[in-house]
């Protein structure tokens, strides 16, 4: 399979890179350029209102998107009238007008559980994330717009959820040990 934007890279079960352990990672952008994708299920222990005052009445979680310009704020969400807001796949968007985003939240249009915030973003230069594939470092797969959106699968169970999903011999992935050596 191809990573093209709106597909996700799961991670092999024994990556050795800890920013990249057991990471379904969402990609929101693949062109000539690069790649641009965002780790859905790393929690980090900040709320969104902890981090942006506009947002004062947003207390989601906000996950860590990777490693890369860990200043940077993004989001995905389901609405697709937001200003500016890139389509990922069908009924799922990327970033958009902050402050319509904001005013909207702030009057109710729009409910908070309908996006994931992100500090940092995973990306790769030209070339890497294809010679990353055929290390076989990535699995690439589809996740349902629900369970991207979701807060309720706990970090690991999504990576068990998206690896589950490929099917075939690659769905036996999900139960290995974090430690091989361990068996």
């Amino acid at each position: 399979m191809i990573p093209t934007r709106g597909k996700v890279l799961i991670s092999e079960p024994f990556l050795p890179d800890p920013n990249f352990s057991r990471t379904v990672i969402l990609i929101t952008d693949h062109e000539d350029h690069g790649t641009v994708g965002f780790v859905l299920n790393q929690k980090t222990d900040f709320a969104v209102n902890m981090l942006l005052k506009e947002l004062p009445n947003v207390n989601s979680t906000v996950f860590q998107g990777g490693p890369v310009d860990l200043e940077s704020f993004n989001f995905i969400h389901s609405y697709g009238h937001i200003t500016g807001a890139i389509e990922i796949s069908n009924n799922l968007y990327w970033n958009g007008d902050f402050k319509q985003i904001q005013d909207e939240l702030k009057d109710g249009s729009l409910d908070a559980n309908n996006f994931k915030f992100f500090i940092g973003y995973s990306g790769w230069a030209p070339g890497q994330l294809a010679a990353e594939l055929a290390e076989k470092s990535w699995i690439v797969g589809e996740l349902e717009s629900n369970y991207i959106l979701s807060s309720e699968k706990e970090d690991k169970d999504l990576w068990k959820h998206a690896i589950r999903g490929i099917g075939g011999e690659d769905s036996l992935l999900a139960n290995s040990p974090l430690d091989p050596n361990l068996n």
